[in-house]
């Protein structure tokens, strides 16, 4: 079962709070990089079967240097919300 938008939404405030977070990175960047994150998050809309794993692994992929900005607790939070959204849709 596919993800919800309202879900996606959530992992995409998720997303906002970490970026939030980054002071090193001017205004042009951060909307680029937003842009980014909004464009993975609408592909993986239509996913028939993700799993958390799947969804990190293509992020880590097409999102490398935006993930090396996150700290580390950032992608620990985002498989714990992926996990609880893939199972609330099962």
């Amino acid at each position: 079962m596919s993800l919800m938008p309202h879900d996606i939404e959530e992992i995409r405030l998720l997303f906002e709070d970490a970026l939030k977070r980054i002071q090193r990175i001017d205004r042009i960047e951060r909307i680029k990089i937003r842009g980014r994150i909004r464009r993975e998050l609408n592909n993986i809309i239509g996913w028939k079967n993700p799993t958390p794993d799947r969804i990190l692994r293509r992020w880590e992929n097409k999102l490398s240097d935006v993930f090396s900005l996150f700290l580390h607790w950032f992608r620990d939070d985002l498989k714990k919300m992926l996990s609880i959204k893939i199972k609330k849709r099962k």
